[in-house]
């Protein structure tokens, strides 16, 4: 019996299934579709590909395959379509961040390493194209792309500031390899380059959609513009750009100690010594500041006590006077007029009995006393002074128990990855230290490196210059450093701030305003570099009024929601 001929005697509701090979080459194109996708997004991305210009593409094929099973019947094409898409983001996951598994751990960590993250920003990467599938019942097809290009901005923001944070990925990170391309990010913030992947995309996918069977001019000239007025945009502001501000010549010291073998196995004091001998060779007169990377001030905290006092030895924050790291190190800046030293530090803080400790506090035996741990950063001035700031973007699953407050007794679970570990106290203010002189600059541990929002607060609270502490060896000699080394570039273009970075097997260099590398090290090798920085008063528009893109996308999220709920309400009275 013919399909015209089932029609007339069923009427128009029953439609004829396709035949089985006609599904197949179906699922086959939805197929290609995604694994094209996400070949593209990773092709494209910073040291895995560094193909850039494919991503002003690469949403298309999946795009083109979610516009073609939206317009087809259900017997017409697979029964769902977000397998597809999940299916890209785990390509596009998979193959960007493959290092996760470099960890030197057993294989059991190993697998949770990649396996967790990587599943989990799987998953997550498809919220937004599933706001989108909804949005279809109730938003005509013209906004329907636009309910995803800003539910997935919205995301990228969300994805920054809560306790499974993993912003690697941010489309804006793409352009970390060419700052010339993205100046105008002093504006925008890296989500503006989000935002920029995802017009682009859309402006081809009108031009590639091609419903006359002929390529639209008018279509393919928008589709240019798009791509080349912000590229051409950034050109301009490259080459009319100045840098300014007052120069101050710091030392970064590159240690090179195998996190794994050495770091945490030999005497703190002799590392410390050796970090200080490298930083004396490079030291001049007019030096300001030496910078020592994540972590590098280890020593084990103890407690004596005394005659009913409490005697503090080693990196306790309730009093530095009982470390013998502090004691090297003002010894060192004695012998050097008007010198600070700026180092990462893992230290501790304990809290008195009685005290309302926070959520990441541990007790200590049944006195009722509890403590903290932190990836810390201490400086210490000319006149023996100190001053130290606490970590605040913590590295979830490393050094952060996601959501503690419920998960607390769980904290075992976390990975011996970073330095310090377990789940370490945080503090709320983003301080800025300050050296004789009157300069003030921006202590950035390692993982806050990639927050552009949170540097930016730096900036707002008087940080004329940024240094970076890091400790990039344990993922090996893999594309992991070189992506973090890059998207430190951005926070020099968002806020026109000068950077000094240090890390511990590398690379350690200093990043201009425009985002440019100078004067970098070589992987895993030890090392001590000199350079000068600029120390800028004023503040750019981004580190002024922070990530209005982000935010105006989670306010557009809330208007997606409340409409798609007042759809679904008024179908469900409908019917």
């Amino acid at each position: 019996m013919s399909c015209a001929l089932l029609r007339k005697l069923t009427g128009p509701q029953l439609l004829c299934a396709a035949p089985p090979e006609a599904l197949m080459r179906q699922r086959r194109y939805y197929l290609l579709s995604a694994l094209l996708t996400g070949l593209l997004l990773a092709l494209s991305w910073p040291f895995i590909g560094s193909a850039t210009p494919l991503v002003f593409f690469a949403w298309v094929p999946l795009l083109l395959a979610e516009e073609r099973y939206s317009t087809r019947t259900r017997q017409q094409r697979p029964r769902h379509f977000m397998p597809y898409v999940f299916l890209a983001m785990a390509i596009w996951n998979a193959l960007t961040t493959w290092w996760l598994y470099c960890v030197s751990e057993s294989m059991g960590s190993k697998l949770f390493a990649v396996v967790g993250p990587n599943v989990g920003n799987d998953l997550l990467f498809c919220l937004p194209w599933l706001v989108m599938r909804w949005s279809r019942w109730f938003v005509p097809s013209r906004w329907v792309r636009l309910v995803l290009v800003v539910t997935w901005i919205a995301f990228e923001r969300f994805h920054m500031n809560w306790d499974l944070s993993w912003p690697w990925l941010t489309l804006g990170n793409v352009f970390a390899q060419h700052p010339a391309w993205v100046q105008w990010y002093e504006w925008t913030g890296h989500l503006g380059g989000s935002l920029w992947v995802w017009t682009a995309n859309l402006a081809v996918l009108a031009v590639v959609k091609n419903p006359d069977g002929h390529v639209p001019g008018r279509r393919s000239l928008i589709a240019a513009l798009v791509i080349l007025a912000p590229f051409i945009a950034s050109q301009v502001r490259y080459v009319t750009f100045k840098e300014t501000g007052t120069p101050v010549e710091v030392v970064v010291v590159q240690p090179d100690i195998d996190p794994y073998t050495e770091k945490f196995d030999e005497d703190p004091i002799v590392q410390l010594d050796h970090m200080l001998e490298q930083a004396s060779a490079a030291l001049t007169d007019s030096t300001v500041l030496v910078v020592l990377p994540e972590t590098a001030l280890q020593e084990q905290p103890r407690l004596n006590d005394s005659n009913g006092h409490m005697v503090f030895h080693g990196l306790w924050e309730n009093d530095y006077e009982g470390s013998e790291s502090l004691r090297r190190i003002r010894t060192f800046l004695a012998q050097h007029h008007g010198l600070s030293l700026v180092s990462g530090m893992s230290s501790t803080r304990l809290y008195p009995a009685g005290y309302d400790m926070p959520v990441s506090a541990s007790p200590i035996g049944k006195e009722g006393l509890g403590f903290d741990s932190y990836n810390a950063a201490l400086l210490v001035r000319p006149d023996s002074s100190v001053e130290d700031y606490r970590k605040s973007k913590l590295v979830p699953g490393v050094e952060l128990l996601p959501f503690e407050k419920y998960l607390g007794p769980l904290s075992a679970l976390s990975l011996d990855l970073g330095g310090t570990t377990g789940s370490l106290g945080t503090q709320e203010e983003r301080e800025v230290l300050s050296v004789p002189g009157g300069l003030h600059f921006a202590p950035v541990i390692c993982y806050e490196s990639i927050y552009g929002d949170h540097v930016a607060a730096h900036v707002r609270n008087g940080a004329e210059f940024l240094v970076i502490m890091t400790n990039d060896a344990w993922w090996g000699d893999s594309p992991a450093y070189k992506q973090h080394l890059a998207y430190g570039t951005l926070r020099a273009i968002e806020t026109r701030r000068s950077i000094a970075r240090s890390a511990n097997t590398g690379i350690s260099c200093f990043i201009d305003q425009y985002g440019e590398i100078h004067d970098r090290t070589t992987w895993w090798t030890p090392d001590a570099r000199r350079g000068t920085v600029l120390a800028r008063k004023d503040i750019t528009f981004f580190a002024a009024h922070g990530d209005l893109i982000g935010r105006g996308a989670q306010w557009g999220v809330l208007v997606i929601l409340v409409g798609l709920a007042f759809g679904a309400v008024r179908r469900i009275l409908i019917r």
